[in-house]
């Protein structure tokens, strides 16, 4: 086979070539049938006649040679001829491999250079990204601690503002809500734990004359002066002196019995009878009510206690006043 010949197209090759197998089936055979036919005969005995014989015989190898040539049609010929068929196809779009096919085409590097830049940039950009996601980061977690600081402050502004609110502004001590709190809680302790609890009303007799007579910086002066002789002398830590409004206090002495309480509040008015206020101001006295509560003496409730102290103040400030009188 030459050169020429392979270089040949397939569209002019294939159907030549079949064309010239198509021939050679169909002269070969019929030639080959009547070989066989004529060997079978023979086999069998011979002809009865030469006419008769060459008669059946040529009708044999007829009807051999077509029965033949169908199968050999549908078996290999068509089948051949759909792969020439799919050979043409190929050879109508050609695709050679030569080496300016095989490098790439110059839009093909642009394209190429471009998706490079592109991914560069991208991950430039990534990187940009987790630079500012960490700065993002220190500034949460500054603004965090800045957060944290800032509710401390406010926490020990809502403790101090809650403390305010429960002293007396003038005073130092408790006021009327800080007291009502200990009163109820002090009340059930006692009674939880049958105790003892007295409870001393105090009031700063004909102070209103004496606030009139020196003026109001002097009877601020005189009350301040009573809430401090107070702290001094009740300063357990159960101990609880208030400023229920005006020149009125009170004294709440968990464990403390009547008669107790009775000795500690007759010393206090010594003591504040001979306290004198500067620049000659002269003294103050104390009217006091006092009401204790005990396993054998209970009360009801912690608002019974205070009326019972009360009451026991009204009798001393109409006995004649600077005196203790006791709740009955």
């Amino acid at each position: 086979m030459t050169t020429d010949s392979l270089a040949e197209p397939l569209d002019h090759a294939v159907p030549r070539r079949l064309g010239s197998l198509r021939l050679r089936l169909t002269l070969g055979v019929p030639l080959l049938t009547g070989l066989i036919v004529a060997v079978f005969e023979w086999s069998l005995g011979g002809f009865e006649s030469p006419g008769e014989g060459l008669a059946r015989t040529a009708w044999l190898v007829l009807l051999l040679s077509a029965a033949q040539l169908l199968l050999v049609e549908a078996l290999l010929l068509r089948p051949l001829r759909q792969l020439a068929a799919g050979c043409e196809a190929m050879e109508s779009a050609p695709v050679p491999l030569t080496p300016e096919a095989a490098a790439p085409a110059p839009g093909l590097a642009a394209e190429l250079d471009r998706i490079g830049h592109a991914m560069l940039r991208a991950r430039g950009s990534l990187w940009q990204q987790d630079q500012n996601a960490r700065e993002l980061k220190r500034e949460l977690a500054q603004q965090r601690y800045l957060l944290q600081e800032a509710q401390a402050a406010l926490d020990a502004n809502q403790r101090e503002l809650a403390s305010l609110a429960r002293t007396d502004e003038l005073t130092g001590i408790a006021n009327q809500r800080a007291f009502d709190e200990a009163l109820r809680r002090e009340f059930k302790r006692a009674q939880r734990q049958r105790g003892l609890l007295a409870l001393a009303v105090l009031d700063l007799d004909q102070f209103k004359q004496f606030n009139l007579a020196h003026g109001p910086d002097v009877g601020d002066l005189a009350l301040q002066r009573v809430a401090t002789l107070l702290s001094d002398r009740f300063k357990r830590d159960t101990d609880v002196v208030a400023r229920l409004g005006g020149e009125e206090f009170v004294a709440l002495l968990p464990g403390f019995g009547m008669a107790e309480a009775q000795g500690v509040l007759e010393s206090l008015r010594d003591e504040l009878r001979s306290l004198r206020l500067p620049d000659g101001h002269g003294s103050l006295t104390l009217s006091v009510g006092l009401s204790a509560a005990s396993p054998a003496h209970p009360y009801l409730s912690a608002q019974a206690l205070l009326q019972a102290a009360d009451e026991a103040l009204y009798i001393a400030k109409h006995a004649g006043r600077d005196r203790l009188s006791l709740a009955a």
